[in-house]
């Protein structure tokens, strides 16, 4: 049996900016200022995002600090989702999901939103109900340490064994194909993000689409 683990933002979800935009007002109401500087967010941990913003702006990187912004990012998260979150969704999602499924693949999540923030944006999409495990950014330090934290979780819940060469990352980010590269899975690299198709396929990903209708 095969599981596919789906990176969220980017990847099932286009980057529109509604979690950049919370995040900005959590940093206001706890730093008293808006944050400094400008990065791309995609393959990131929550966590970093916290720590990079509070460092490019003239913050220690303090924990208790991260955790208060990340709170605070939590509870601003929802009231930045508009209403209709029908262009939210990536190409062919939630198609893909459903196929996917019906051709007995076990679905996950790997992401590096924070859990609480994670089923508020899948929630919010209607794509939680693909999703009955997975491995978020508030459970490792690293990106990829996450994936055999879904596997293991996703043998849990589907009752199987799930091998190395038969579980697939698919991510829209650099760092998703690293992730991939060091847990020892396969790859599958989308060009739905930030980061255009050529930039991906110097990466040498297992395989690699221009979105998920590929």
């Amino acid at each position: 049996m095969k599981l596919l683990l789906f990176d969220i933002d980017g990847t099932l979800l286009r980057p529109m900016g509604f979690g950049k935009k919370a995040f900005g007002k959590a940093f206001e109401e706890i730093c008293g200022t808006s944050p400094a500087g400008d990065f791309p967010y995609d393959g990131l941990l929550d966590s970093e995002i916290a720590a990079k913003t509070l460092e490019m702006s003239g913050f220690d990187v303090d924990e208790a600090v991260m955790l208060k912004l990340l709170e605070r990012y939590i509870a601003q998260l929802p009231s930045e989702i508009p209403g209709d979150t029908s262009a939210w969704l990536c190409e062919n999602v939630p198609n893909i999901l459903s196929e996917a499924r019906e051709k007995g693949f076990c679905l996950a999540v790997v992401t590096g939103n924070v859990r609480e923030a994670a089923e508020i944006k899948l929630g919010s999409a209607g794509l939680s109900r693909f999703f009955p495990t997975g491995a978020y950014g508030s459970d490792a330090a690293e990106r990829w340490k996450l994936i055999p934290i879904a596997a293991k979780r996703a043998e849990s819940h589907y009752g199987m064994e799930f091998f190395s060469e038969e579980t697939f990352m698919v991510g829209d980010s650099v760092r998703d194909i690293d992730a991939a590269r060091k847990a020892g899975v396969k790859s599958i690299s989308v060009a739905t993000g930030l980061a255009p198709y050529s930039r991906l396929f110097r990466e040498n990903p297992d395989f690699l689409l221009s979105d998920l209708s590929s």
